[in-house]
């Protein structure tokens, strides 16, 4: 039996057009395989150029938000927030998505120590050729809104 997945904006704390992912093809507690396709329509593109490939930073976080979306859907839970830590070892294949390219972006978790987690992430053409890596850390607070009422944790 093939499972059927809400769309990623039932999922993620994000609303279209900063929304960049479209579909997710797999999901389950520690991975998630999702789908875009860059059109001239995403709200980072450039006319003659395409999608700057930085992008594809955000395009993995908001892959992990989807992730997490879903696993609290499965759970009976809404969605909530979270907080982009930040990324290492970002890499890229070349400076520019292209218009008609479809995107696989797989995140894969590395570590989740409570309320932080850190994600093994890449983007892969059509063909599977890798054309970004990096591993993202996010913090994801039992009540966000708390935390952030609280100063964020600032000193």
């Amino acid at each position: 039996m093939m499972l059927t997945y809400p769309h990623p904006k039932e999922l993620a704390p994000h609303d279209p057009p900063m929304l960049l992912v479209e579909e997710i093809v797999l999901s389950n507690s520690d991975e998630i395989v999702a789908k875009t396709k860059i059109t001239k329509d995403n709200l980072f593109f450039v006319a003659g150029r395409g999608v700057p490939s930085y992008v594809g930073f955000e395009i993995m976080a908001q892959t992990i938000a989807v992730q997490d979306g879903f696993n609290r859907n499965q759970k009976g839970l809404g969605t909530k927030i979270g907080f982009l830590l930040g990324c290492r070892k970002y890499t890229v294949t070349r400076d520019w998505f292209v218009v008609g390219e479809e995107l696989t972006v797989r995140a894969k978790a590395l570590l989740s120590e409570g309320e932080m987690q850190s994600f093994d992430c890449v983007i892969e053409d059509n063909q599977g050729e890798q054309l970004a890596a990096g591993a993202i850390n996010v913090f994801s607070p039992e009540n966000p809104e708390e935390f952030i009422k609280q100063g964020g944790g600032a000193a």
